[in-house]
C-alpha cells in the first residue's frame, strides 16, 4: 500500500520533533557518529467480521538492554493516524516514526503509545457503527490520567552506523476483541517485531476443489492459512487456534498456537491466494495450515478449529517461499463416528 504525500510528511515533520524531545528527556539524541537511522512501521494479519480498524499513535519508548540505562521517548509532534490497519496486509506496511537517530546497540522491549477513542482510534464492524477502540484501561475514563501503551517484550539490535528498519505486526485476530455487553473494543498487546533485512514471504495457492468441498461447507469467505513456528508434521504436532487466556497477547503455550495468518483471496485470475508477510528466517523453519472456518476463532475461547493440511516451509530473508493446499478437509468426527457404527453389524450398532 503506497504512502500518500500527507502521511509522508507527517512523518518527515515527526522525526525533527522527535530527535529535539529524545535530547531533552536526557537522552541520546543520536549526534553520535555511531548512532543507527532506524524507522518503525506497522501491518496487520486479518480478523473477521470488521471493515475498519483506525489507530492513532502518539509515541514510541525503547528500553536499552543495560538495565540502568534510561527508557528512550520519542514523542510525536503530531499523532500518526493509521485510517485503516486491515489495508496493511501481507508485505504492506505503514511508517509511523522514520529516520530516528538511536543509539545503536541491544534493546530489551519497545512500547507504543495509543490515543483512544473515537476519533482517534475506533472500529468499524461489518454490520454497525464505528464504535471506540481502546487500550485496556482506557475505557470509561479509566486511566488514572496516564497515557496507555502496548509493550512487545521482544529483544531487537539496533546496527551502528547503518539503517535499521522494523515492522510491528499486530495481530488483530488475537489482539482485538469485544468485551460482552461493551459498547468499545479493546485492542491488547498482540503483536511481533521484525527487522526488514531478516524477513522473507509465504505465499501460496488453494485449489477450489478445496474451497468447494461439502466439507468446507459453510466456509468463512475463502478461508485462511495460519502460520506456526517450527515443523508440525516432524514433530507430529497439530495446529491450534488463537486462543489466549490470559488476555495479553502472548497466548496460550501449552498448544501450537499461530504467530500469524493471512486471508485466502480469489485474484483477477480466479486463483485463490494468500500472502503471509515479515516472516523472520529461522534454522527450525514453519508450518502453514489452511482452515475454511476461521470466523470460528475467538481469541477468548478454545475452538476446535479444523484444518485440512499442514505443510512444513522454510523462509529465506528477502525470498519468497510458494506453497499450494490441494487436499481436501476431510469429514467431520461425528460424520466418521456415524459412518463407522453404519459399518459394524446391527447387533454391535445397539449393544443391550
Amino acid at each position: 500500500m503506497s504512502k500518500t504525500p500527507n502521511f509522508t510528511m507527517k512523518a518527515l515533520a515527526l522525526v525533527i520533533g522527535s530527535t529535539a524531545l529524545l535530547s531533552a528527556c536526557g537522552g541520546s539524541s543520536g549526534g553520535s557518529s555511531g548512532s543507527g537511522s532506524t524507522s518503525f512501521s506497522v501491518t496487520d494479519a486479518p480478523v473477521d467480521d470488521v471493515e475498519i480498524v483506525k489507530v492513532t499513535f502518539s509515541r514510541i519508548d525503547l528500553k536499552p538492554a543495560d538495565d540502568d540505562a534510561e527508557v528512550l521517548s520519542y514523542e510525536f509532534d503530531e499523532p500518526v493516524t493509521i485510517d485503516n490497519l486491515l489495508a496493511l496486509t501481507g508485505n504492506d506496511a505503514e511508517p509511523i516514526l522514520e529516520g530516528v537517530d538511536v543509539p545503536p546497540g541491544d534493546y530489551q522491549w519497545l512500547r507504543v503509545y495509543v490515543d483512544g477513542g473515537i476519533p482517534n482510534s475506533s472500529v468499524t464492524p461489518e454490520l454497525g457503527n464505528e464504535t471506540d477502540l481502546f487500550i485496556p484501561g482506557q475505557q470509561n475514563g479509566n486511566a488514572n490520567g496516564q497515557p496507555r501503551f502496548l509493550q512487545l517484550n521482544t529483544g531487537f539490535t539496533v546496527a551502528a552506523g547503518s539503517r535499521s528498519d522494523f515492522t510491528i505486526d499486530f495481530v488483530l485476530r488475537k489482539g482485538l476483541t469485544k468485551p460482552a455487553n461493551a459498547d468499545h473494543y479493546l485492542l491488547r498487546p498482540a503483536m511481533r517485531l521484525l527487522n526488514n533485512i531478516e524477513v522473507g514471504t509465504i505465499s501460496g495457492s488453494v485449489a477450489e476443489s478445496v474451497l468447494n468441498d461439502p466439507n468446507c461447507s459453510p466456509i468463512d469467505g475463502n478461508g485462511s492459512v495460519y502460520l506456526y513456528d517450527g515443523d508440525l508434521n516432524a514433530a507430529e504436532q497439530t495446529p491450534d487456534d488463537y486462543y489466549d487466556p490470559e488476555g495479553n497477547g502472548t497466548g496460550d503455550e501449552s498448544a501450537n498456537r499461530p504467530i500469524a495468518s493471512a486471508e485466502v483471496l480469489q485474484n483477477d485470475s480466479g486463483e485463490y491466494r494468500f500472502t503471509i508477510g515479515f516472516v523472520a528466517e529461522t534454522e527450525e523453519g514453519y508450518s502453514v495450515a489452511y482452515t475454511c472456518e476461521p470466523g470460528n476463532d475467538a481469541p477468548e475461547s478454545d475452538e476446535d478449529i479444523a484444518f485440512t493440511e499442514v505443510i512444513a516451509v522454510d523462509v529465506i530473508a528477502g525470498e519468497t517461499s510458494e506453497v499450494s493446499f490441494t487436499e481436501a478437509p476431510a469429514a467431520p468426527i461425528e460424520e466418521e463416528l456415524q459412518e463407522t457404527v453404519e459399518q459394524l453389524p446391527e447387533s454391535e450398532q445397539n449393544p443391550a
